[in-house]
């Protein structure tokens, strides 16, 4: 099966022994292990050709199927994509972003092995590829044509604003994304305007913080050929931030959304988290976050009504796994877990309600949140149990074919390609776990 069984002996042999003959970025790989698998095509014009994927995006939207600049008709999926990762290779004075964690009752340091092997880090979930650097290309790849072979044609790459370590990431994600004829849409965090990330002193300045914030992803990422549009716009969408402070809440409010909307170089198609009415028709769209009760489905038939009232020209369903912060401790708050976590009907529910109504888009929440547990992104715990249920379910969708086989052909091309640094943190695991 695409040479698996093969490449974990090879990650086991480098993971498990103290020494091998291997040499760095190739593994030996038998023609004997080898099985072909019966080709499949999933979108019109994809091909393989010397282990890259090259498709013709000819046959995208905008068309009578859908108002996106993506394959097939609407709707279509998008992951939620984390791009914070970061090992110490990346920043050797503040090492291991988002994979550490210190906290009385969950104290995670990457540096430390633990007694089965793996890395000490701040999830309960393992990446089948060890901890990572969100800015390795190799990494990024993998994750794109993971999802790709899976049936998710674009991503949402969260935004902490312009000139930091994440903004530095987005455009290898465009040109990977547009290699492999996916779509790439900036989530903006709304937090950002407030502390500790800015400290504003009056609401005009968070306004103008926010269209700066825009403008700066207009002038830079909207014009790629990767970026996602709707009806030829492109779409932001944002995270909402919560509560209050001294200067009222701590969210941007429907009427400087109008300030803001209209200060902006070009014109872009915005969504928001979850459902006021009071935001739209100024804000485009909505969208729906995981919720351990009826929300997501009160959601979609309250967005629906909206749509119909020409008040939202759309909305965002979701897919997860479930919820488990555990590894962080609930943010050092307390650990939120929702029930019969790592059991796949918790999935299957989510599956079940999110084309109750009619959404243009359904959001795989998450990719590869390992904090917060809303992973789908193939793990040494679950292997690709979430990820095959996603494609399965999505072929009673849509009638796109069936291929799970080809869900872990990026796994084997990354361990075949991958540096020393990062095969040293291939972990090991029971090969079963790959098994379709």
């Amino acid at each position: 099966m695409l040479r698996i069984l093969t490449i974990i002996a090879c990650t086991c042999l480098v993971t498990g022994c103290k020494t091998t003959t291997h040499k760095t970025g190739s593994y030996p790989v038998s023609p004997a292990t080898t099985k072909k698998v019966p080709t499949t095509k999933k979108v019109p014009g994809t091909f393989l050709f010397a282990g890259t994927f090259l498709f013709d995006t000819s046959d995208y939207g905008p068309n009578d199927n859908t108002p996106w600049n993506l394959p097939g008709k609407a709707p279509h999926l998008i992951a939620h994509y984390l791009p914070w990762f970061e090992t110490d290779l990346n920043d050797p004075k503040d090492p291991w972003k988002h994979w550490k964690w210190r906290h009385p009752k969950a104290n995670h340091d990457p540096t430390e092995t633990l007694p089965n092997g793996r890395r000490d880090i701040a999830s309960v979930n393992y990446p089948l590829i060890g901890p990572y650097s969100s800015d390795a290309p190799n990494v990024v790849r993998y994750h794109l044509q993971t999802m790709k072979a899976a049936g998710i044609d674009a991503l949402a790459f969260l935004w902490y604003g312009p000139n930091n370590a994440i903004d530095n990431r987005v455009k290898l994600v465009l040109n990977t994304a547009e290699q492999l004829g996916m779509r790439v849409a900036i989530c903006y965090e709304e937090k950002l305007n407030w502390p500790p990330y800015r400290f504003p002193q009056e609401r005009s300045e968070i306004v103008q913080q926010a269209i700066g914030d825009l403008n700066y992803i207009i002038d830079h990422y909207v014009d790629h050929p990767a970026y996602l549009r709707r009806n030829n716009v492109p779409f932001v969408f944002q995270f909402n931030y919560s509560g209050a402070d001294e200067l009222g809440p701590r969210n941007l409010l429907p009427g400087e959304f109008e300030t803001i909307l209209a200060s902006l170089n070009k014109p872009i198609v915005y969504g928001r988290q979850n459902l006021h009415a009071a935001y739209h028709p100024t804000v485009d769209s909505a969208f729906v976050w995981f919720d351990m009760g009826p929300w997501p489905i009160t959601f979609a038939r309250q967005a629906e009504q909206l749509k119909q009232q020409s008040k939202l020209k759309f909305y965002i369903a979701m897919i997860c796994p479930g919820f488990n912060d555990t590894g962080v401790w609930g943010w050092s708050s307390s650990p939120r877990v929702s029930p019969d976590y790592g059991n796949i009907e918790t999935l299957k529910n989510t599956l079940k309600n999110a084309t109750l109504e009619h959404p243009e888009l359904v959001q795989v929440v998450t990719w590869n949140d390992f904090n917060e547990g809303t992973v789908v992104e193939p793990t040494v715990d679950e292997g690709y149990k979430n990820l095959d249920e996603i494609e399965v379910w999505w072929h009673k969708i849509t009638g796109r074919p069936v291929n799970l086989l080809d869900n872990r052909a990026a796994f084997e091309e990354y361990v075949l390609s991958c540096s020393k640094e990062q095969r040293s943190l291939l972990p090991t695991f029971n090969p079963e776990i790959l098994k379709p």
